[in-house]
């Protein structure tokens, strides 16, 4: 059993295997977010008022951004 925070921000980076499903679908991959609470109000709000998901919501707005970024 290793220490899982070891390889964190050590400059090191794996190649990345695209997930498929059998489907042929590209599969997602999980990522947890941490936020204040302010922040989480105001999505939580955004998103009852556009009838939509936090997913939708913030898949769209970390594809905006890294597209400004140029990432």
């Amino acid at each position: 059993m290793g220490n899982k925070t070891a390889s964190r921000g050590s400059g090191t980076r794996r190649a990345v295997k695209k997930r498929v499903e059998k489907s042929g679908q590209e599969k997602p991959v999980a990522l947890t977010l941490k936020v204040d609470s302010g922040l989480y109000v105001r999505l939580s709000t955004l998103r009852a008022t556009q009838r939509t998901t936090n997913q939708n919501i913030l898949e769209q707005a970390l594809r905006e951004y890294l597209t400004r970024a140029g990432a």
